[in-house]
């Protein structure tokens, strides 16, 4: 782990890894607060290192001090769930697994939870490594590392509670002022950097900041034009429509034709065949995108968005039987969708509408 100023954290974040672990190791990047006397309190391993605009860097060190097979990253605004602990002893057991994804349930404002699969449990291997300033990831060489052992990803099922999105937690520690300003130091240090664009991108997103996405847009679509390989992989679809979104906002047959030009590095991906469906209902094309739906969903099995695709895929199925008058069928696609996603404000209106058609 590493942390920083987390007294508010620590102690639910405690309750909830008992059993957890067999080695705590935690680098703490400058703590003012009780952060530390709490974690030493615990039993953990602090070590210090100063703070330089560098999460992969915080995180590499934590790995350098880690001494177990197994190693799980977690934060501190993350909770696991009553057997959790239990399903990876059972899991790390399994012959052939070498890495697994958690589920996590990202709390956000109006009670809104979004599931995610991120990949956080992985063997103990000097090759792994994280890269990038901010949204550190490993993926690439936990991938290498697999390879190399002929072992494969996967997925643990007991939720992990993550509250790190609600808005007390965004807005009290500025994280929108901090990660654009690392976002731009990171693309200073490679100017040919995709991923750092595409979670500019992505925090424009996420505050609203329409405005300031074209120029990015515009650099993402020349990198890959010219060749610039996406990493991680299973990014490029969003990636793709960002660029969409941006760039041709009022111009949908323009869209459409430049994510079909997209597909030589984006068809793997759920988030693209998304976008794509979403542009062929708009245009009426019910069969064309009711294919790129249930394509989302086939190829997003190992996505970290996967419960996210899969139902917005499904509610696009909704729609499209709704739009045909096959209210039956679409019921079914919208009870598929709640069973993924039970609180989803789309599909529950649509199952209210169907519920009280009695059918």
């Amino acid at each position: 782990m590493i942390m920083r100023d987390e007294e508010r954290l620590i102690p639910e974040f405690l309750d909830h890894s008992r059993g957890l672990y067999d080695q705590f190791v935690v680098v703490d990047t400058g703590s003012v607060d009780r952060t530390v006397p709490l974690l030493t309190a615990a039993g953990a391993e602090v070590h210090r290192q100063p703070w330089r605009d560098d999460f992969a860097r915080a995180r590499n060190e934590s790995l350098r001090h880690a001494t177990a097979d197994w190693i799980l990253v977690l934060d501190a605004d993350e909770f696991p769930q009553e057997g959790f602990a239990e399903e990876i002893r059972a899991l790390i057991a399994s012959p052939g697994v070498g890495a697994a994804t958690i589920l996590r349930h990202d709390e956000q404002k109006n009670g809104i939870v979004r599931k995610a699969r991120p990949l956080r449990l992985f063997r103990n291997d000097p090759g792994v490594a994280y890269r990038c300033r901010i949204h550190e990831d490993a993926s690439e060489s936990i991938a290498a590392m697999l390879a190399k052992r002929g072992e494969r990803i996967a997925a643990l099922e007991t939720p992990v509670r993550h509250v790190g999105y609600l808005p007390q937690h965004m807005t009290g520690q500025n994280k929108e002022r901090r990660d654009e300003r690392l976002l731009k130091l990171a693309l200073k240090d490679d100017p040919k950097d995709l991923y750092s664009r595409y979670k500019l991108l992505e925090l424009y997103r996420f505050w609203g900041k329409a405005a300031k996405t074209a120029p990015i847009a515009r650099e993402c679509r020349r990198l890959i034009e010219a060749g610039q390989r996406i990493v991680p992989a299973h990014i490029a679809g969003d990636l793709v429509e960002m660029i969409r979104a941006a760039l041709f906002a009022k111009d949908a047959e323009g869209g459409l034709a430049f994510l079909e030009s997209m597909a030589p590095v984006a068809d793997q991906t759920g988030h693209y065949h998304l976008a794509c469906g979403l542009l062929l209902e708009n245009k009426a094309c019910f069969a064309e995108a009711g294919d790129r739906f249930r394509r989302a969903m086939a190829v997003a099995t190992l996505d970290p968005a996967r419960a996210l695709i899969e139902t917005r895929a499904l509610a696009g199925l909704t729609r499209l039987a709704m739009a045909q008058g096959d209210m039956a069928g679409a019921k079914a696609h919208a009870l598929d969708a709640a069973r993924i996603s039970p609180d989803d404000a789309e599909i529950a209106l649509a199952l209210g509408f169907l519920e009280s058609l009695r059918l």
